[in-house]
């Protein structure tokens, strides 16, 4: 089978921590299917995030995006990269037109592999812009949607009018949670199409290690309660209330793994609330380098506002870490039960900092934490994912034309 993914997400030199849960998927359908992307990258957030880090390194930020097609070293697939334009703040119900217009001639290139369908990440403006290029082709799209495309975006008319369009037009519907799912079909969508297949992990690259050998790697203290977070420094993650709750918590140190547009604030929060110096900003770290982070905590907390299916649950659990977080998206899902960790009702600091001492003051089974992350590896979701290929195939349609 030959298979045509459309995503934005997808790591780069700029961000290589970017849409890494894609990466890891294709790498694992690529030993099944031949597997090729197209990467539309947004030209406008590229220019802002190389003007951010430039400010905060003082030096020049190397450019790396190219409109040629490029394949990436690491991976067992093509990567087709073109650069996409849109307006900023305004008129946001358009992008996905201006998506398809920049990415036609890459998604051209893309059809001289002749694939059998095409497989889009996130609802908007991915899946929008995939299914107008898709339809002209005449191939079957199946969309994956991750969380905040149905959940955030969809609050905004225009565009959540454009989403059930697209998901209701395509063959087959992938949430990666089931309360997700349950977002998807209120847009309208058949239930009969929706399919829930959760991400997954590389237990590979998240091997369980010795707490103290990780700290001295890392450079940490080797006594004390250390709590783990991870993830893009932006406001959905709702770090500033995971600090208020560090606040309220004597002797706890947190470490900070990743780098986005709140950096410079939260660093300046933790001045202000007088715990600098039992906060650690790690930066971006690259996603080979986060198992020892996963392996030196006691804990991983999470205080997101929305999430779908958060990869670094399995990834602390398959290091033996627990986790601590708020009941959003699919997080109650990935963490059934109290063995794993504890899942908060709300994100509030009280309520962080009661679930972090509950947290600490538990034993848990390392190995049954393990076991856990064991059962979602990367290939079996794979598998998922090719039975659900196929059957959208056997399923009756437009023939590809004869163009693609």
């Amino acid at each position: 089978m030959n298979i045509l993914t459309y995503t934005s997400l997808f790591p780069s030199r700029l961000n290589p921590v970017h849409g890494i849960f894609v990466s890891q998927l294709s790498q694992a359908l690529a030993r099944l299917a031949r597997i090729q992307l197209i990467v539309p990258e947004n030209g406008l957030l590229q220019l802002i995030e190389r003007a951010r880090k430039s400010f905060a390194q003082g030096q020049e930020v190397i450019q790396t995006a190219e409109h040629a097609a490029a394949g990436i070293p690491d991976h067992p697939f093509d990567v087709i990269r073109c650069r996409f334009w849109t307006t900023p703040k305004i008129l946001k119900f358009i992008d996905y037109r201006l998506m398809t217009f920049f990415s036609e001639r890459a998604f051209a290139h893309g059809l001289t592999v002749k694939p059998d369908l095409v497989h889009a990440h996130y609802a908007y403006p991915d899946a929008a812009a995939a299914y107008l290029l898709a339809r002209k082709a005449g191939l079957p799209l199946v969309v994956t949607c991750h969380g905040s495309d149905v959940n955030v975006l969809t609050r905004y008319p225009a565009r959540r009018r454009i989403i059930g369009r697209t998901l209701s037009q395509a063959s087959a519907v992938i949430a990666v949670s089931g309360a997700l799912a349950d977002g998807v079909a209120t847009l309208g969508v058949d239930p009969e199409r929706i399919h829930h297949i959760p991400n997954g992990v590389d237990l590979s690259r998240f091997p369980q290690g010795d707490k103290k050998e990780a700290r001295r790697k890392l450079g940490l203290p080797l006594q004390g309660a250390l709590i783990a977070a991870v993830g893009r420094l932006e406001p959905v993650k709702g770090y500033d209330r995971l600090l208020r709750a560090v606040a309220l918590l004597d002797d706890t140190r947190l470490i900070l793994v990743g780098d986005g547009s709140l950096a410079h604030a939260l660093k300046r929060q933790a001045g202000e609330l007088g715990i600098a110096e039992r906060v650690i900003f790690a930066g971006m770290v690259e996603h080979s380098a986060l198992a020892p982070y996963f392996q030196a905590a006691d804990a991983l907390a999470m205080a997101s506002h929305s999430e779908g299916w958060p990869t670094v649950i399995y990834e602390a659990l398959a290091c033996g870490t627990p986790v601590v977080a708020p009941a959003v998206g699919g997080i109650p899902e990935a963490l059934p039960g109290t063995s794993l960790g504890l899942v908060l009702p709300a994100s509030e600091p009280h309520m962080l900092a009661y679930g972090i001492r509950e947290v600490l003051g538990r034993n848990f089974d390392r190995s049954e934490l393990r076991r856990t992350a064991s059962l979602h590896d990367w290939d079996a979701v794979a598998r998922r994912y090719m039975d659900l290929f196929e059957l959208v195939l056997r399923q009756p349609g437009p023939k590809r034309r004869e163009a693609a």
